[in-house]
């Protein structure tokens, strides 16, 4: 499985930040256009449980692709997406991906600790060890998936507490 986890500290409450985070529609693409391509909202106008979206972007230099769904949301806690399927396109062929990330928001006497760890599983059995190697190893796959995920948890620090100033 390739996996990671990006935190950071937000100086605001639980509250604004949760507010925030769920206008992924509205925040995301903004939070690192070089990477991100689309994401939008499919069957509602909102992010809340069960609410599907299509996702595209970029990983270590691999475009991907995918239709995903909130599968769990507890309010000022934590959001849980998982794709429904998933393609990303490695040199000339594509590799399905069982993929999915949680958001999860902790509150502390000086504001919250933001954190999203994000995963990924491909669904090729055969080829699945090479594949998976070849990302970690020749394209330092998990850790520019950290760095590209940290810069969206950047993003949104600097979105909030910009305006709590």
């Amino acid at each position: 499985m390739i996996e990671t986890k990006a935190t950071v500290h937000i100086n605001a409450s639980a509250e604004e930040i949760w507010k925030y985070v769920i206008r992924l529609d509205d925040w995301w693409l903004r939070s690192n256009p070089r990477e991100h391509i689309e994401l939008s909202l499919i069957d509602a106008d909102e992010i809340k449980q069960g609410t599907r979206f299509n996702l595209k972007e970029y990983i270590a230099g691999i475009r991907g692709e995918a239709i995903a769904e909130v599968s769990q949301m507890v309010p000022l806690q934590k959001l849980v997406w998982k794709s429904i399927e998933a393609k990303y396109y490695l040199i000339c062929f594509s590799v399905n991906i069982e993929e999915g990330g949680e958001f999860e928001l902790v509150e502390n006497p000086d504001g919250c600790m933001l954190s999203h760890h994000v995963w990924g599983r491909i669904q090729m059995p055969l080829l699945n060890k090479i594949v998976e190697w070849f990302f970690k190893n020749m394209l330092k796959g998990e850790k520019k998936d950290y760095e590209h995920t940290y810069r969206e948890l950047l993003f949104v620090k600097d979105e909030i507490e910009t305006r709590n100033t």
